[in-house]
């Protein structure tokens, strides 16, 4: 990309961008909320945890390097407010994971003598990063929501055996503390049976999860509306975009995403932001229900979402419109952005094309074709080219994992909804 690309996807005119931002989290989601501050002249600070983050390598930023925010969250906080004393103006802080918004969250009042941010009230922050939450408040102001039970123990499991579809799922409360523990977003469950094994596990564990019946086919008809909500009432524009394949197929991350509209998505999605008075930039999941046509809630995103830089190269930065209410300018009341502009994860994407050419349902030219003149990347810019670079390791993790794909002795996402292996 030239300079020419950069302003295509800037809006500088008229505006003061001198402040500094400061992006908390640099894999793809930080990453992409660095180029679309970054495009602007934006000045960065790039913060993880994580020295192998790949966006601590991009042009755009300068890297800090912290420790644990979960397990040390008095250190982070005491660096960034040293840091952000050598700016002449508050700088701003855009939160990209669970972990560093629960530390902005936490530390509210601390960070906002060095900082300005826009986050939901605490009480929301911590409601909503507990799923068993989420859909209690959604059900609250109206949002439809899975059938979904929040076991303490197998007597509710042997209650609920008569509303329960096979097969379902047994997710998580606690994303971010669940991964590290079973790396994966939930467990499938087909009869049961599994399910009464399986829930035990969860219960020998410190974690707490939900069960909840799968809504159509798995891995289909999944969307996400964004938004931000900001000062004195202000709302933006709204973006909606679906999972056109995620990884692992069934229940993953995205790894295909397309912009799309969808009004009656982006009314659910307002509906449920509203109804909890939520504050700062979002998204939240719905899955269209093929027995009844109705969308029900997946999850919400307290913070951006992976995939956010398609939003600005659609044409609606998001990011930026944050930018400018945390530092006083005029935000847009209205805007748009263009359909069929399409988000790649070329990593995980591999992952899934294998998996799912296994099963028969996805070919080499039908997969090529679906990425095939892809308008951004989770780690890949050609102006911005080293956090792709250190993502694949030069070459050795995209061997790796092609490697590894080709050979998985077992497939888990066939395995756990009983597909052929």
């Amino acid at each position: 990309m030239t300079s020419g690309h950069v302003a295509k996807y800037s809006m500088v005119k008229g505006m003061d961008l001198s402040r500094a931002a400061f992006v908390l989290h640099m894999g793809a989601n930080g990453l992409g909320v660095t180029r679309s501050l970054g495009w602007s002249g934006i000045k960065l600070v790039g913060v993880d945890f994580k020295s192998e983050a790949p966006g601590l390598r991009s042009k755009y930023v300068r890297p800090i390097i912290t420790p644990n925010p979960v397990k040390e969250p008095e250190a982070v906080v005491e660096i960034l407010l040293k840091e952000a004393s050598g700016f002449p103006e508050k700088p701003i802080i855009i939160s990209c994971s669970d972990e560093y918004v629960l530390l902005v969250s936490r530390y509210r009042k601390r960070l906002s003598e060095g900082f300005e941010f826009r986050v939901p009230p605490e009480n929301i922050t911590e409601s909503m990063l507990d799923k068993s939450q989420q859909y209690q408040m959604a059900a609250k102001v109206g949002v439809p929501i899975p059938f979904t039970i929040f076991p303490q123990g197998m007597d509710e499991i042997r209650g609920a055996k008569d509303s329960l579809r096979f097969p379902c799922f047994i997710k998580p409360f606690y994303s971010h503390l669940w991964y590290p523990r079973f790396g994966n977003k939930g467990l499938i469950i087909k009869s049961y049976e599994e399910l009464c094994n399986k829930f035990q596990l969860v219960l020998e564990t410190d974690l707490r999860a939900m069960v909840q019946n799968i809504v159509g086919a798995p891995g289909k008809d999944l969307y996400q509306v964004c938004t931000y909500f900001g000062k004195d009432g202000y709302i933006s524009p709204r973006f909606v975009w679906y999972k056109a394949r995620q990884s692992p197929p069934s229940f993953g991350v995205a790894s295909l995403g397309v912009s799309v509209k969808n009004r009656q998505v982006e009314e659910l999605g307002m509906k449920f932001l509203k109804g909890i008075e939520y504050q700062g930039l979002g998204s939240a999941e719905f899955k269209m229900d093929p027995v009844d046509g109705t969308y029900r809630l997946i999850e919400l995103n307290l913070r951006t979402w992976m995939q956010n830089v398609m939003c600005t190269v659609a044409g609606l930065n998001l990011p930026l419109i944050q930018y400018l209410d945390l530092t006083g300018q005029p935000c847009p009341e209205s805007g748009d952005f263009a359909e069929g502009i399409k988000w790649w994860d070329s990593l995980a994407d591999l992952d899934s094309f294998v998996r799912l050419r296994r099963r028969g349902e996805l070919g080499f030219k039908e997969w090529l074709d679906s990425w095939r003149g892809s308008d951004c990347f989770a780690y890949y810019s050609p102006e911005d080219v080293r956090p792709a670079l250190v993502k694949v390791s030069y070459g050795v993790n995209a061997v790796k994992a092609l490697t590894y794909a080709l050979r998985r002795p077992v497939d888990e996402d066939d395995a756990q909804l009983g597909r052929r292996k």
